[in-house]
Order: structure tokens, then sequence, then C-alpha cells
């Protein structure tokens, strides 16, 4: 099978989300082993830590993840926890279509933005589905309003 796969990579504005399509005669071993190969790759959690207890965060759980207090945490929809790697690391861990970065101390999972407010003066104000508002620096405006077309 390996010797005869193709890979194809369609780039259209027509999809709103990244699909991944798997297609074969036959579901075999290899098909099953790339399969969750990719599944493992895009769903991949990020471990944190709530006192005592370990967990593995979904991305897709994740609202924003800040520093404080010189400790990075991740507000999620069942509430907050450390994390032990550095926001740059995150930033490169994270998906870029699906995470931005906002300040020096901020990453924002671009899925749980509610609305903008651009009307202030070089700046933007997120409005967050936890009820957080998050003003974007002065620095990261430009990539902002590119990434996300504005």
């Amino acid at each position: 099978m390996g010797v005869n796969m193709k890979i194809k990579l369609i780039i259209d504005k027509k999809y709103e989300d990244t699909q991944i399509l798997i297609c074969a005669k036959e579901n075999t071993k290899e098909v099953k082993k790339i399969y969750h190969t990719v599944e493992s790759a895009v769903n991949a959690g990020i471990t944190a830590y709530d006192g005592d207890k370990v967990s593995i965060l979904s991305s897709a759980d994740i609202i924003h993840i800040y520093t404080q207090d010189l400790k990075v945490y991740a507000a999620t929809v069942n509430g907050i926890y450390r994390l032990h790697q550095r926001l740059y690391e995150l930033e490169q861990e994270l998906d870029e279509s699906r995470f931005i970065r906002v300040s020096n101390s901020e990453i924002v999972n671009i899925k749980k933005i509610k609305r903008m407010d651009t009307s202030l003066a070089g700046t933007i104000r997120m409005y967050l589905d936890c009820g957080r508002e998050v003003y974007v620096s002065r620095r990261y405006v430009t990539k902002i309003k590119k990434a996300l077309g504005i």
C-alpha cells in the first residue's frame, strides 16, 4: 500500500475547518495505523495539574493560556489548571489555526472568542466564552488582524 499511496493537499476557502480524509479499499492494519497516528497528532492533549491531580487537557477545551506570578495556567471549560511548559513552548506545540498569541503573557483559543471590540485606538479587546476580557497588546494587533481576516 505504501508505494501506491497518494497524498493530496487541497487549499480552498470553501472549507471552514481543516479536514483530513483517509480513503482506502479496505480497513487494513496500515490504514488503522495511519488513522490513529493522525488522530493522536490532531487531538494531542496537554498535561495539566490541579493540586495533586494530573489531567490531560484537550486543546478544544482550552479557552486561553496565560502567565500569572511567573507561572503558566490554562483556563478551560472545567476550570483553571497549572501547566509546566513555558508560553513559547505551548505556542509552538498548539495548532496555529486554533490558537493565537495576543500578548507576551497570553495565548487565546480563536474558537472561544465570543466577540471583539476594535474601536479602541491601537488595540483590540476580545470577549472570551468564559466571560473574561482580553486585550491584545499593540505589537500583536497586526498579526491578529491578519490571522482573523479583519
